[in-house]
């Protein structure tokens, strides 16, 4: 029988998407950001409790999306496991971590994920990333800047959990770089995706 899900969504509010800087301004590029976010929410609604992490300034704009929001000055990783270790109390629910710009996510990818077994299961994204983290063990911590995804498969194993993996085009297809805005014009079904047709950010 699955348990509760707490889903957690980092959003950098401050310089967002500044790979993007390129081909965006700054408030092109928060605008997207924004729709990534808004997209993220409606693939993960309804499946558990959600929070948005992000940082002073967020909830200045306005934005509550349905969603719980905490605010912190800590780094993500401090952020995050701060987060971890306050539900390891209890561990009444588990924790699935999904990074905001994940704009062609759906709902049938959070099932996905949370029918692999193992006390934490991993989603890789290009580059060496790691963009969904399901975790099932308290003792699990997020390693996350450069290279994660080995960072993360080594903190499993050093730790005894078991790990699963979650191979996903559409989970793995994070937007960060300019190439990826191909990827979401052509294959997104969202808000951010209607956006970016709507500026013309790809030439097709």
């Amino acid at each position: 029988m699955s348990r509760p899900l707490w889903i957690v969504i980092p959003f950098k509010f401050s310089d967002c998407k500044s790979r993007l800087a390129d081909c965006l301004s700054p408030s092109e590029r928060m605008g997207l950001a924004m729709a990534m976010l808004q997209d993220v929410l409606e693939a993960v609604a309804g499946r558990g409790r959600i929070t948005i992490i992000s940082r002073p300034g967020f909830l200045a704009q306005g934005w509550g999306g349905g969603a719980e929001v905490r605010i912190s000055d800590l780094d993500l990783n401090e952020a995050l496991n701060e987060m971890i270790g306050e539900q390891a109390k209890g561990w009444a629910e588990d924790m699935l971590i999904v990074m905001a710009d994940l704009a062609l996510l759906q709902p049938e990818d959070i099932d996905a994920i949370s029918a692999i077994p193992g006390d934490v299961v991993l989603a890789p994204g290009r580059g060496g990333g790691t963009n969904m983290i399901l975790m099932r063990s308290p003792a699990f911590r997020t390693c996350y800047r450069g290279i994660s995804f080995p960072k993360h498969q080594k903190m499993a194993l050093d730790l005894g959990l078991t790990a699963g993996y979650f191979y996903s085009y559409r989970a793995g297809c994070d937007i960060d770089e300019p190439s990826d805005l191909v990827e979401l014009v052509l294959h997104g079904r969202g808000r951010s995706a209607c956006l970016a047709r709507e500026m013309k950010l790809v030439d097709i």
